[in-house]
């Protein structure tokens, strides 16, 4: 089986890691939802979705979190960024779901 690919063009793939790496550098995150995908055919469906990511780390401050939520919103991306801590999701989503890295 592959690794499933995330559905982001390289502009949009190099701000979320800009984002990330200057506001959350010590954070692994990982993208999950409908933006991960195992096959082209259905990325093109999800074009338009809003993108899942989880840090796994710390739990951040909540002025952290706003900051980082914050961040996203005023990025050029053309659709929502949806952030959780890795932690706080649901236990049957940890191993159920598909996940790509988007910055160890």
């Amino acid at each position: 089986m592959t690794a499933p690919d995330i559905v982001l063009t390289e502009d949009e793939l190099r701000t979320v890691t800009q984002v990330l790496a200057s506001l959350v550098p010590q954070h692994q995150a990982m993208a999950f939802g409908s933006r991960v995908c195992a096959s082209a055919e259905a990325a093109v469906r999800k074009a338009h979705a809003d993108l899942d990511i989880a840090l796994v780390g710390p739990p951040l401050e909540p002025h952290d979190m706003f900051g980082l939520r914050d961040a996203f919103s005023e990025s050029n991306l053309p659709f929502r960024v949806d952030i959780s801590m890795h932690d706080d999701l649901p236990p049957q989503w940890r191993g159920s779901v598909h996940w790509a890295a988007l910055r160890s």
